[in-house]
């Protein structure tokens, strides 16, 4: 009998161990899930069933554990490259890349999340981008492109801007870092460089020949008979030229 209640007794200890030891780890879960840390440059969106509830801020928060859910958006400078082919105003294509800084605006970080979710590079940042790439490039001419690139890249960067800063993105640098014109393009301007050299080269030679051909007359028109005597003279080594009697005495020739 003594050792029967004593096992029985032995039975039920065993069961409260076991059953405060369950009790601290859930505590120790509930515990460790209702902590969580934000860090620098970061913002925490808070979800309670799917719904957003509040944005947390940097360092060590508080949530209602397995019912908030906490999504973090950097608002940290982030760059972002861009390759993109864009068509110019003579209906030439150019192969540009873009190289663009920008953060999301930390106070703006519920609306971004629920307009554009976690992926606002491709939801909006890349479709807007390449759309004003496009639509500025296409005001200019080809030829006119590499001596008006700083200008484009000014006035893709403002007019991006304009259509993003709304949207709570902060626009900090854009600049068009490489373009490439077609093979084609690129052969026309070869060939045309070739032809503009071949042009001024025969144009400089016929200049040369008139200018020649001008100072040979004045030349000729300066060499009248007293200065041809007078050279003649200086030229003369003093002997008298020979001559078969009768014959007219020769005039001294200037070779």
């Amino acid at each position: 009998m003594i050792y029967q209640q004593q096992n029985t007794m032995t039975q039920k200890d065993i069961t409260k161990y076991v059953l405060i030891g369950v009790s601290a780890i859930i505590l120790i879960m509930l515990s460790a899930s209702s902590f969580y840390t934000i860090d620098t440059g970061e913002r925490g969106v808070i979800l309670r069933f799917g719904r957003l509830t509040t944005i947390a801020d940097e360092g060590l928060n508080v949530k209602v554990p397995f019912v908030d859910e906490v999504k973090k958006l950097s608002i940290r400078d982030q760059n972002l490259s861009l390759h993109t082919e864009v068509s110019s105003s003579d209906i030439q294509t150019i192969a540009v890349d873009v190289s663009l800084v920008y953060s999301l605006d930390s106070k703006r970080v519920d609306k971004i999340f629920q307009t554009y979710g976690m992926d606002i590079e491709n939801t909006l940042i890349r479709p807007t981008l390449s759309e004003k790439i496009n639509a500025v490039i296409a005001e200019y001419p080809i030829e006119t492109f590499v001596e008006k690139r700083a200008e484009i890249s000014n006035r893709i960067n403002t007019t991006f801007a304009n259509q993003v800063t709304g949207s709570g993105i902060k626009v900090k640098s854009l600049l068009i870092t490489n373009h490439d014109f077609s093979d084609d393009f690129n052969k026309a301007i070869e060939d045309k460089k070739i032809a503009e050299q071949g042009a001024l080269t025969a144009k400089f030679t016929l200049e040369r020949m008139k200018l020649e051909a001008e100072a040979q007359k004045v030349k000729q028109a300066s060499l009248s008979p007293m200065v041809l005597q007078e050279m003649a003279i200086n030229k003369w080594d003093g002997k008298m030229p020979q001559y078969f009697s009768g014959a007219q005495l020769p005039f001294i020739t200037i070779k």
